[in-house]
């Protein structure tokens, strides 16, 4: 509906009667011509604001629903912020609301929740308005460039009912130039327009910029952004913060890309400022780094690995999602257990716990059968049980060996049966696991998933505290129990630190199947491995301002090219260009095995053993001098006791 001639709506709804304030009273009609902009070009919105002084006569009658504002200096811009909440989206001012309105517009909406893009504003004037030769300098208008100015004319003092409508072009400048220009002249007695083609009161300003500035924060992150130096005329982007006019700047990269494409294809003046840090927007409006640069209103829209983060959600705005990010880490790769262990590999520590349990009550439940047995049968003394008979015959249960099994009672034979069947069972179950162990080799305990992180409370390390800042509202205790474990280090320290082995570091995974990950030598990724599941995943957006007003034709175009797949070529492109794509395969096959596993038995295999037997007879010799020592000794003291008691 937009760009069709308003000339029919006036000759069919104009009305003289009851059109009469200070403009209408020279020009009949003039509220008609107001309702007509309504119709056409305000009707999609949720609601209009109209923002008037008690002296003003100004109004629309059209179908839709309208919050009207007097001007009070003391609450307007707490009434106007009410009405932005409530839904206020488009807006009529007139010339004694108008200066209030912009001095407030960007206030407000950035107290709001509300961020609607595509705002337009309807300027009511009076003759002989100053409005137009001061509007260069309302540099609020870059914020909110779709503007629509009536303004009654005047012919010597004499009745005139034309009114000219004025839009405001924007080009660049220092830091822009807004100028006035007459777009229609119409005739609100009888709705003849002074142009014979259709003419659109609300042109797209973004089909071309006019070389005017668009404001990108960005900082070093590979391959999402990067900034290099150039010759003047070699980049395509200049310093803003900090400035530097001796050179311009080369900005490149999966996300920054975006921002390039978007310059190109509206004619924009590209301007960069390098952040020294991801920073934040704290709750008591602290707003420091790349993400407090647009809430500062020093850029327009950052790009560098930002997620749509709820407490960021708050202060600014989000571009549309570009891609998923998932953050996991690279863990060293389990080492292979020594050999001197395999005889203990075969049960969990648990079961061994169960089996020296169940071995101990047997030894005691012999030693009470043979005590009792020589009771009963009125046997010797050497037929009982010592411990050591209790010990071995438990052990040549386990050992499914040969023991001697005394069956003149009932219960020792059941006994006995019980204890034959239980070491069948666990002698069989250890031969199985202990073959097992030996063929297939034995790994420590990995790190595969966010609870192994959490529970070995392994250091997992970041660029950036922003790593995070996605977990902080969490209350799953693992991720708590994360953000007391990560470390925020410089890219160098990383890499020195990359040989250890209680460290984790971390790795972002892309949507189209590379990684994002610190510098570091391809010898060290070889040592470690991907976690088998993500910590969080999130989706990538830019921040910008909530006023910010390319965002809607900016979305548009991200998904856009989201849906032709140039994102995917951009990530193969920025990965190629900034990794080597070895790593990229070295984190990718980093779970998989190397070939077959299993492997013949060597020398090896029976170290345990081995070690086994030299202990064992190494304290059976430490034992037998012991008891030979003792025995002397004791023979001696006996001898000497008796002399003393003779003599």
């Amino acid at each position: 509906m937009e760009g069709h001639k308003l000339t029919y709506f006036l000759h069919d709804h104009n009305t003289s009667s009851g059109d009469y304030d200070d403009t209408s009273t020279l020009c009949p009609g003039f509220n008609t011509l107001v309702n007509a902009v309504v119709m056409h070009y305000f009707v999609h919105f949720f609601a209009v604001c109209v923002i008037r002084a008690k002296t003003d006569t100004v109004y629309h009658t059209s179908p839709i629903p309208t919050i009207v504002i007097e001007l009070h200096e003391e609450d307007f811009e707490k009434l106007l912020g009410v009405a932005v909440e409530a839904g206020c989206q488009s807006f009529i001012v007139t010339e004694r609301t108008a200066d209030a309105f912009f001095e407030a517009f960007l206030p407000v909406h950035e107290a709001a929740l509300q961020r609607t893009v595509g705002k337009r504003v309807l300027v009511v004037l009076d003759r002989r308005s100053s409005f137009l030769s001061t509007a260069s300098k309302r540099l609020v208008i870059e914020e909110i460039p779709d503007v629509l100015i009536l303004l009654p004319t005047h012919v010597n003092d004499e009745v005139s009912c034309s009114v000219e409508l004025y839009t405001l072009d924007l080009s660049d400048g220092a830091p822009i130039t807004i100028t006035p220009r007459l777009i229609d002249v119409i005739d609100t007695r009888n709705g003849t327009s002074a142009q014979t083609r259709r003419v659109n009161y609300f042109p797209d300003k973004f089909v071309n910029m006019n070389k005017r500035r668009l404001r990108l924060g960005t900082l070093t992150y590979l391959p999402n952004a990067y900034v290099e130096d150039k010759p003047l005329g070699e980049g395509n982007a200049r310093y803003i913060l900090p400035p530097k006019p001796n050179v311009s700047a080369l900005v490149s990269g999966t996300e920054v890309w975006l921002v390039v494409l978007f310059c190109e294809l509206v004619n924009c003046s590209l301007e960069v400022m390098i952040a020294s840090g991801w920073g934040n927007v704290f709750d008591n409006g602290t707003k420091v780094g790349l993400i407090g640069a647009p809430a500062n209103r020093e850029v327009d829209i950052t790009f560098g690995g930002l997620y749509s983060w709820y407490t960021s959600f708050q202060h600014l705005a989000f571009s549309a999602v570009h891609s998923r990010s998932g953050c996991t880490c690279l863990v060293p790769k389990p080492r292979i257990v020594a050999n001197w262990s395999t005889p203990f590999l075969a049960f969990t520590g648990s079961l061994w716990c169960a089996v020296l349990a169940v071995f101990i009550a047997g030894a005691f439940a012999v030693l009470i059968m043979s005590r009792y047995r020589q009771r009963i049968l009125l046997l010797t003394d050497s037929v009982r049980y010592t411990c050591s008979d209790a010990v071995l015959t438990m052990i040549g249960f386990f050992m499914e060996q040969s023991v001697p099994m005394p069956n003149e009672l009932y219960a020792s034979s059941l006994l006995f049966t019980t204890f034959m069947f239980a070491g069948f069972m666990i002698g069989s179950s250890y031969n199985g696991g202990l073959a097992s162990t030996m063929i297939v080799p034995q790994y420590d305990k990995s790190i595969n998933t966010v609870h192994d992180l959490a529970v070995t409370r392994t250091t997992w390390v970041g660029v950036t505290e922003s790593w995070t800042y996605s977990i902080q509202l969490s209350n799953q205790s693992d991720l708590q129990t994360l953000l007391g474990t990560f470390r925020e280090w410089e890219e160098d320290t990383i890499a020195r630190h990359a040989y250890d082995r209680d460290v984790a570091i971390i790795v972002e995974r892309m949507e189209y199947g590379y990684f994002a990950h610190p510098l570091m030598d391809v010898e060290v990724m070889k040592g470690r491995m991907m976690m088998a599941e993500d910590i969080y995943w999130e989706m990538v957006v830019g921040m910008c301002s909530k006023t910010w007003p390319a965002r809607a034709r900016f979305d548009r175009m991200v998904l856009e090219l989201k849906a032709y797949g140039i994102l995917a070529h951009w990530e193969l492109v920025g990965v190629a260009k900034h990794f080597n794509l070895n790593s990229q395969q070295i984190i990718r096959y980093s779970r998989e095995t190397n070939g077959d596993e299993f492997t013949p038995l060597r020398i090896a295999n029976i170290t345990g053993a081995l070690l086994v037997l030299g202990s064992g007879l190494f304290l059976a010799m430490v034992t037998f001098l012991a008891e030979l020592m003792w025995y002397r000794c004791g023979t001696r003291y006996k001898r000497w006791f008796r002399h003393c008691a003779m003599g």
